[in-house]
């Protein structure tokens, strides 16, 4: 018997989509973190902005799935 973590229905490209958006957000707050100790107020700025879009696809592709699950 196969166990998997992901709910029945759930197509692939969402889990992609979540690593990505994880790997895409960690590496922005990271970024940020490592500008701002460095006394790069603005440069770390642009980094924390860059976590918004790595969010924002996670979000899309959630509800898409979402949607699409219920039709």
């Amino acid at each position: 018997m196969l166990f998997s973590h992901m709910p029945d229905g759930l197509p692939p490209y969402v889990l992609v989509a979540r690593i990505g958006s994880i790997l895409g957000m960690s590496f922005a707050l990271a970024i940020g973190l490592l500008l701002l100790i460095g006394g790069w107020l603005l440069p770390s700025l642009i980094a924390f902005l860059c976590f918004v879009p790595s969010f924002a696809i996670m979000a899309f592709v959630e509800r898409r799935a979402a949607a699409r699950r219920g039709s």
